[in-house]
């Protein structure tokens, strides 16, 4: 049988990683891939989809005709194969052995205990213990934020993909509007001035373009009297979540059951080490008690704002917040014009002291 080109190069990729070289440079890579939603090689690709679309991880044929559906559109959109694009469309054993690497090797995105003891992975001891199945619901898929350590207000924001599969088509869109107005490096709300104020409206063009499946929740507590900003932080982080998940269930628009991935930006490792268990124990208990096991813990981690352009969203979000919180008295600038306008665009009333008009779960206390 003849390899593809892609297929031909993913093959060198798995015996090394088998034999422990450069693995962890491997899961870096492929997290990395992920993490800024324009994933190129094979592996990187079935690593997204293994993310974003939980069933795939229990099925090879499904995460090819996702594949097929996400990177090959202008070949296969649903139904039929033609005869004349079936050979160009990636084989069936290109993606399974990509996923086996993913899965098995970099122990990302692992399939249910079921399909992994038919599959052989189960060690002797976790087969005895392979009673509960991963759940293939759709994602929550939160990208968070925090603001306001020096202001009045201590605040955490966030950016919600409710259908998490088109994190890439935001991904993309960003990505085209910063090559059409020759927007280098990273969206970050600090950076904005006049001579920049233009390209970031443009940029907050193409978010409200692609707007159709996200969501931005906030909460704010005031900083005055407390005594450990960093365990309010993650307290903040924990009840935003929980407000949001309760909302978007009662709303229609997201309703449960559901996989959670929560990510946050990354600060200090130590400390965000922490902050994670913390959070992710405190989300496991309210799976358990609040929402009866409805909302299944799926991912709970730090990602760099480098890379990742929805974490950028975020920190837009909750710095133009903050600033509208925490804004000191004097004529208005770049910040709070661009501040006004993003929040304003989505149904924000920026002139109230409450901010009505963005979420039930957005509260001020």
């Amino acid at each position: 049988m003849t390899l593809s080109d892609e297929e031909a190069q993913e093959e060198p990729l798995i015996a090394p990683l088998k034999k422990g070289m450069d693995r962890e440079a491997e899961k870096i890579r492929v997290l990395s891939a992920i993490a800024s939603n324009s994933p190129s090689r094979v592996t990187d690709r079935v690593a997204w989809i293994l993310n974003h679309y939980p069933q795939a991880r229990d099925s090879d044929v499904k995460c090819q005709i996702i594949y097929w559906k996400t990177f090959q559109s202008d070949l296969y959109g649903g139904g039929d194969i033609s005869f004349e694009n079936y050979p160009k469309l990636q084989r069936l054993h290109s993606i399974a052995r990509a996923r086996a690497v993913v899965q098995n090797v970099l122990g990302l995105f692992i399939a249910s205990p079921e399909v992994r003891k038919y599959r052989g992975k189960l060690e002797e001891e976790e087969k005895q213990r392979a009673l509960e199945v991963r759940p293939s619901h759709p994602v929550y898929c939160i990208y968070a934020d925090e603001s306001g350590k020096t202001g009045k207000y201590l605040l955490v924001g966030s950016l919600w993909v409710l259908r998490s599969y088109e994190t890439i088509k935001i991904t993309a869109a960003i990505n085209q509007k910063k090559k059409e107005i020759g927007f280098k490096g990273e969206m970050h709300f600090k950076e904005i001035s006049k001579g920049n104020l233009e390209a970031y409206e443009a940029l907050l063009g193409a978010i409200i373009e692609n707007s159709s499946s996200i969501s931005f929740k906030g909460l704010a507590v005031l900083r005055s009297g407390l005594y450990n900003v960093d365990d309010t932080l993650n307290k903040l982080f924990y009840h935003m979540v929980i407000r949001g998940i309760t909302e978007e269930n009662k709303s229609g628009r997201a309703v449960l059951p559901r996989n959670l991935q929560f990510r946050k930006d990354a600060e200090e490792a130590s400390k965000d080490k922490l902050s994670m268990m913390e959070i992710e124990f405190q989300l496991q208990n309210a799976s358990r008690n609040l929402f009866h096991g409805n909302v299944y813990v799926d991912i709970v981690e730090v990602e760099d704002s480098s890379i990742s352009p929805l974490m950028q969203i975020a920190d837009l979000f909750v710095s133009s917040i903050s600033r509208v919180l925490n804004k000191e008295e004097g004529k208005e600038g770049p910040k709070d014009i661009f501040a006004r306008k993003f929040l304003e665009a989505f149904g924000v009333d920026t002139k109230s002291e409450e901010l009505e008009g963005l979420s039930e779960c957005v509260s001020f206390s």
